[in-house]
C-alpha cells in the first residue's frame, strides 16, 4: 500500500533530487540535516505545549519524511546507498521517533494532560518498540512495508478478529490499519483541532492495547499453541518450525 505521502512526494521530488545531485550533495549529508532539524526544531517546538508551536513541529515533520525520501532517490541515482546510509537513517529513525514522541507529550503536560499519561507512554512505546523488533527478526515484518504473505494468509479466514488483528500486528496492510494503529494521523489531526492532550491519551490506550495483545501472542507462538488463525499464520512465518517449510514445500 502506498501512502498518499509517497505519491505527493513524487509529483513535486524531480527537481529537488536533480538540485541535490548537480549540487555533490550526498544522501548522507541529507540523512544527518534532517535528523538535526528534527531533534532540535521539531522536538523543541512539541515540547512548548501551544497551537501555533504545534503547527511548526508538524511542519517540521512533514519536512523529515520529505527529506527521508529525498535521501533514499539520491542514494540511488549516485550509488551512493551505503552500509552507513542504511545505519544512520534505520537507526535514527528509532532516536526521532521516541524523541518527538516524549516532546509531544512534554507538549500535553504543559497544557493539562496528567503526568501518569506520559509515564504510560514511554513505558508503552518501549515496549512497542522491543515487540516489533522482535516481530520483525523473527517472522520477517518490515517495518514500512509489512509482510505481504502474512495479509494473504490471514484473508484466507474472515471474521471481524481475523481482520482486526491483521491490521494490528500489520498496519500498513491498509488504510484503516494505518491510521488506527500509528501515531502520525492521531498527532496530524490531534495539533490542527487544537486537543493533542486528549488524542494522546487516545493512542496511550491504543498503543498500550497493542503490545499487550502482540506480546501476548508471540508468547502463545513460542509456546506452540495453534487455537488461533494469527498463530498459524506466524507459525508459517518462522524458519524454525515445521509449518514454516510445509507453506514453502506447497508453494513450490
Amino acid at each position: 500500500m502506498i501512502e498518499w505521502s509517497k505519491t505527493a512526494y513524487k509529483v513535486v521530488s524531480k527537481p529537488f533530487v536533480n538540485a541535490a545531485v548537480s549540487l555533490g550533495i550526498t544522501s548522507n549529508q541529507i540523512t544527518l540535516f534532517n535528523h538535526f532539524i528534527t531533534l532540535t526544531l521539531g522536538c523543541y517546538a512539541f515540547s512548548r505545549g501551544s497551537y501555533l508551536w504545534g503547527l511548526i513541529g508538524l511542519v517540521t515533520c512533514l519536512i523529515n519524511g520529505f527529506l527521508d525520501y529525498l535521501d533514499g532517490d539520491v542514494a540511488r541515482q549516485t550509488s551512493g546507498n551505503t552500509s552507513l546510509g542504511i545505519w544512520l537513517d534505520s537507526g535514527f529513525d528509532v532516536v526521532i521517533q521516541n524523541a518527538v514522541m516524549a516532546a509531544i507529550g512534554i507538549g500535553c503536560f504543559r497544557m493539562g494532560m496528567p503526568l501518569f499519561i506520559l509515564l504510560i507512554f514511554m513505558i508503552s512505546n518501549s515496549a512497542s518498540n522491543f515487540v516489533s523488533f522482535n516481530y520483525n527478526a523473527k517472522f520477517g515484518f518490515d517495518s514500512d512495508k509489512g509482510n505481504e504473505l502474512f495479509r494473504e494468509f490471514m484473508d484466507r479466514k474472515g471474521g471481524w478478529i481475523n481482520a482486526f488483528l491483521k491490521n494490528l500486528i500489520d498496519p500498513t496492510s491498509n488504510y484503516f490499519g494505518l491510521c488506527f494503529f500509528t501515531y502520525r494521523y492521531w498527532i496530524a489531526l490531534g495539533i490542527l483541532c487544537g486537543i493533542m492532550p486528549l488524542f494522546f491519551i487516545c493512542f496511550t490506550a491504543i498503543s498500550t492495547f497493542k503490545w499487550l495483545v502482540m506480546y501476548g501472542l508471540y508468547a502463545m507462538h513460542l509456546r506452540g499453541d495453534h487455537n488461533l488463525h494469527v498463530l498459524n499464520a506466524l507459525a508459517m512465518l518462522d524458519d524454525e518450525r515445521q509449518e514454516f517449510y510445509d507453506s514453502r514445500n506447497k508453494s513450490l
